[in-house]
């Protein structure tokens, strides 16, 4: 069957290379208020429920299900209450017009809010939460789609508005649920290759580091693998070379500041340059509260924690030197939403957001831009999930975030590395100091 895209034209300024952009990915983009003498349910009326219902009554006897709903904001002129109004009737059309299980994908823009705009700031909010609503009503209806936000600075590039809105609707952001991906007036100065690019990974040696690691060799990137256990890092080395990439072993324990400035003049003595870092490395202690103690909070803070911010810090000369570059902290959904077990590693990862965001503003003022992101996965199946639980404890701890995931599945290593090389790349060049679910939306159901 073909696959239908359906642009819901609220008058934004960006319509057009929305429209645009999304023709190479569907059979057939459909796009309202534009002439269809074969479908004038087209004409859609934005602020007449009667109006919404007809055109998809109409696109279903038509189609069937469509692939695709992409709901383009309002200009800035209509007033909040008609933008919320629209933004739920798009919302509730989604659950209609989608497919059943995971195939459908929802894309909701709107113009960034500013000071003298209080409306838009409560029309963005009102989305954020409606969606999220939707998204669990989607669940009982057997309805999982894909749904993110995209906020665009009205001085946004087209260019980069395009590359944003294709990484929304391919595959690679095929566990991003319930996301939000902003972008400023930042000119996006290439694609998501991430050819000539030097970029360090911790945690390379197994899980998504290692996923990152081969992704971003296979794009183009020279990977230094960050990592204490040496044979695994050579390993992941072998992994990148075989993609087509190339890179090197960087010892490194990052709890230590030492080690974190040899390893940084090790990659800028062997490649000349610094263009990306991403701190992956991590560690879980899974137990309630009152079986923690204070060593067990000790160790998540000095590698989850700490580790972050002094990779931060070292990597910062070598950034500018190299003329600017993009930071990529990786955090856990259990960052926004603690859950059962999970007190002092939500605690240590919720900061690993708040130090990102905090030095995203802090460095907005450079000549030398240097952007900081968070990531923010959900349950990454792989082979450290059982060496954390055990096997018995990881299948039970499988089934017991699925059903509450809106996706209804678990996410890979893969499916994570992504997102996260996107924001690596000059693609992603307009984001920054956002911290970025990949999660399949369990934060919105969860705990």
């Amino acid at each position: 069957m073909p696959s239908i895209c359906l642009v819901i034209d609220g008058g934004s300024p960006f319509a057009d290379t929305t429209s645009t952009v999304l023709s190479p990915l569907f059979d057939r983009v459909l796009r309202t208020g534009v002439g269809m003498p074969d479908l004038p349910e087209l004409a859609l009326d934005l602020d007449d429920d009667a109006s919404w219902n007809r055109m998809s009554d109409a696109l279903l006897r038509r189609y069937g299900a469509l692939d695709a709903l992409v709901f383009c904001a309002p200009p800035v002129d209509v007033p909040g209450g008609q933008v919320i109004a629209r933004q739920w009737f798009a919302l509730r059309e989604m659950l209609r017009l989608l497919p059943e299980g995971e195939r459908g994908v929802f894309l909701s823009q709107h113009l960034a809010p500013d000071d003298a705009s209080p409306a838009r700031a409560a029309a963005i909010e009102g989305q954020r939460i409606g969606m999220g609503a939707a998204v669990i009503d989607g669940i009982a209806m057997g309805r999982r789609p894909r749904a993110n936000r995209l906020v665009l600075d009205e001085k946004a590039a087209p260019s980069a508005v395009a590359e944003t809105v294709r990484f929304l609707c391919d595959a690679r952001s095929a566990f991003l649920c319930g996301a939000e991906v902003a972008l400023d007036a930042t000119l996006s100065e290439g694609d998501s290759r991430l050819d000539g690019r030097t970029i360090l990974i911790t945690g390379a040696t197994s899980g998504l580091g290692r996923a990152a690691a081969v992704l971003a060799g296979k794009l183009g990137a020279f990977v230094a693998i960050g990592g204490r256990k040496a044979p695994l890092a050579e390993e992941t080395l072998a992994m990148v070379r075989e993609a087509g990439g190339d890179g090197m072993v960087v010892p490194l324990d990052v709890t230590d500041a030492s080690a974190w400035a040899r390893g940084i003049e090790s990659v800028v003595a062997a490649r000349g340059a610094l263009h990306g870092l991403v701190n992956n490395a991590g560690e879980s202690v899974n137990r309630r509260l009152d079986q923690l103690t204070g060593d067990d909070l000790g160790f998540l803070l000095a590698v989850n924690y700490t580790g972050t911010v002094l990779g931060m810090d070292a990597a910062l000369g070598a950034l500018r030197a190299s003329g600017g570059g993009s930071i990529v902290n990786v955090s856990s959904v259990a960052g926004i939403r603690g859950g059962p077990g999970a007190a002092a590693y939500s605690t240590t990862k919720a900061a690993v957001i708040g130090e990102s965001l905090s030095r995203a503003r802090a460095l907005a003022g450079d000549t030398t831009r240097i952007r900081v992101n968070a990531l923010q996965p959900g349950l990454i199946w792989s082979d450290s999930v059982a060496d954390s639980l055990g096997e018995a404890g990881a299948q039970a701890f499988r089934a017991r975030i699925e059903p509450q995931t809106p996706l209804g599945r678990v996410t890979t290593p893969e499916e994570v590395a992504e997102p996260l090389c996107w924001l690596l790349s000059e693609a992603a060049a307009p984001v920054t100091g956002q911290a970025i679910h990949v999660s399949g939306g369990l934060e919105l159901n969860f705990p």
